[in-house]
């Protein structure tokens, strides 16, 4: 039973640089394939629906101009889930984990009154932001990973860009989790692939290391 879906969403830069585009494009138009995806799942009856959004290190080791860019973006997703009212027609909870001390204040705060906001829905989309193993090892180690430890294992990672690693995505969730590998770049991301790597996880045998 395919009940939660994890996203790796690779490739972005890739993309804008092979058409001559900026930084914003590329993840704009990224943003603009995540909303799409996540309506996509939705509409099979996904429950569960992880993304990398950004991880720890998009957070703190790239440059100034990106960082910027990531940060826009993020501050247009909080729009849109306030607007776009996704989270409403879908009956889904926002969930958000990372260390969001590295987002800006008064972006953080909206974060957060989003997903007090959003706490009882049907579905959940849970996003990481800013996210590490190591942030989530001191969450552990402080008992104040309450809300993440109520999500089921993750069943499928889809992870675009062609690189075949997990990248330190959410490793205690996705222990027996079936792997889909692309060499598409995120933004070409199209229904139909998506609707292949669900058919491929249904082909799967999953003994649960048995």
């Amino acid at each position: 039973m395919l009940l939660h879906v994890g996203i790796i969403p690779d490739g972005n830069r890739r993309w804008a640089k092979s058409r001559g585009l900026t930084l914003y494009d590329a993840y704009e138009v990224g943003y603009a394939r995540l909303k799409e995806v996540a309506r996509h799942l939705f509409d099979y009856d996904i429950r569960y629906l992880t993304v990398y959004a950004m991880s720890h290190d998009n957070c703190v080791r790239r440059d100034d101009v990106e960082r910027g860019v990531l940060m826009k973006i993020l501050e247009k997703a909080v729009v849109d889930i306030e607007e776009d009212k996704i989270l409403e027609e879908y009956d889904t909870s926002l969930m958000v984990s990372g260390d969001l001390t590295l987002i800006p204040d008064k972006l953080r705060n909206k974060i957060q009154d989003l997903v007090e906001k959003y706490n009882r829905g049907r579905r959940t989309l849970h996003i990481g932001l800013c996210y590490s193993i190591w942030w989530e090892l001191s969450q552990l180690k402080s008992n104040n990973l309450k809300q993440l430890q109520k999500l089921p294992p993750i069943d499928l990672v889809i992870r675009t860009g062609g690189m075949r690693r997990i990248s330190g995505f959410f490793p205690l969730l996705v222990e027996y989790a079936e792997l889909y590998f692309t060499d598409t770049l995120w933004p070409d991301l199209t229904r139909r692939e998506l609707e292949q790597a669900i058919q491929w996880f249904k082909r799967q045998r999953r003994n649960f290391g048995k």
